[in-house]
């Protein structure tokens, strides 16, 4: 369980990343990567309540 959060986490913030990166090459972020980050860290807060 702690190797899939972990695994999570890092997927949340390789996303974060990747949108800053749109963001400062002036393009905007793709609706599928803003919704599968809006899900991921919904669960992830999910599961700190835990």
């Amino acid at each position: 369980m702690n190797l899939t959060l972990r695994k999570l986490a890092m997927l949340e913030k390789n996303l974060i990343q990747k949108e800053e990166n749109y963001r400062v090459q002036g393009f905007a972020t793709p609706p599928e990567d803003v919704v599968l980050r809006e899900k991921l860290s919904d669960i992830l807060n999910r599961v700190r309540v835990i």
